[in-house]
């Protein structure tokens, strides 16, 4: 078992819940953050190590005595192809310093849609997980379906559930809850070698079909589903850069197909429990 562990993008919406799990399993985690101040309000219990993935400096002294490395990065939707970016820069920096520290194992979340077209922002999300793999430490990659979680933040505004364009494909949906949980399983196993395990849910949903479920099962308030033409987006994406990362975005979702292979993953990492109905009431 790894038992230190640093979790680099751990504030976030999904990285917040597999820091909270794997504090809760055991684990000594340290929070590697921007904002050593507002990491430690969310994480009191965990070691908050102050550094930017851009600071060479701050990254080395932060893998030095972990066992493990959590990465939960991504890209800004302002990004430019030619600017840093974590996915792809960032990566390789922490991986150069955790093969220097003798660092066992490192994560990493990487969503299934990456596979799909040649927009450079999955190119460099493909990157990222060519640079681990070709690390030499052992790694776990975990490629993941879309969240339901997703529907209380970046599909959310106001009382309305967004959804651009129309969905060709179904998706496996699962609860960042349900996928910490995997995660913290899969640091606690006594496995030498590397794997990547596909992170999914149950049922499969489109994103409008998802939307549906999640609003008429929603118990706090009255939702209702708004749907955005892609085309009127995609044409005000000329001039919002962006509008123009979420259409890409939304496309890849609307059109990836993804098939069912979490088998090895239920079987290692436990079956995910919590149906979006269920998140949806919570």
């Amino acid at each position: 078992m790894s038992k230190k562990a640093l979790i680099i993008g751990g504030t976030g919406m999904l990285g917040k819940p597999v820091a909270n799990q794997m504090i809760k399993d055991g684990y000594q985690v340290s929070i590697f953050s921007t904002n050593k101040k507002r990491a430690k309000e969310i994480f009191p219990n965990a070691i908050i190590i102050e550094g930017n993935l851009k600071d060479v400096a701050s990254v080395k002294k932060a893998v030095e005595g972990q066992d493990a490395i959590y990465m939960n990065l991504g890209i800004a939707t302002t990004a430019k192809q030619k600017d840093w970016n974590p996915e792809r820069d960032g990566v390789k920096t922490v991986v150069e310093a955790a093969k220097n520290a003798g660092v066992k194992r490192i994560g990493y979340l990487s969503p299934k849609i990456a596979e799909y077209g040649n927009w450079w922002v999955m190119d460099d999300k493909r990157k990222a997980v060519k640079t681990i793999k070709e690390s030499g430490i052992p790694y776990y990659i975990f490629k993941a379906t879309s969240f339901m979680d997703n529907f209380n933040t970046t599909q959310r505004e106001g009382n309305k559930i967004n959804v651009v364009g129309k969905s060709n494909v179904k998706m496996h949906y699962i609860a960042a809850e349900d996928y910490a949980k995997q995660v913290s399983k899969a640091f606690a196993l006594e496995n030498k070698g590397s794997k990547v395990y596909s992170m999914q849910g149950e049922t499969a949903y489109t994103v409008d079909e998802a939307a549906t479920v999640f609003v008429h099962h929603y118990s706090k308030e009255q939702l209702k589903v708004a749907k955005a033409p892609m085309g009127l987006l995609k044409f005000i994406g000329l001039f919002n850069p962006t509008l123009s990362y979420v259409t890409k975005l939304m496309e890849a979702l609307n059109n990836h197909p993804e098939k069912f292979d979490a088998e090895e993953t239920w079987k290692d990492l436990g079956k995910p429990t919590i149906s979006l109905e269920q998140y949806a009431k919570k």
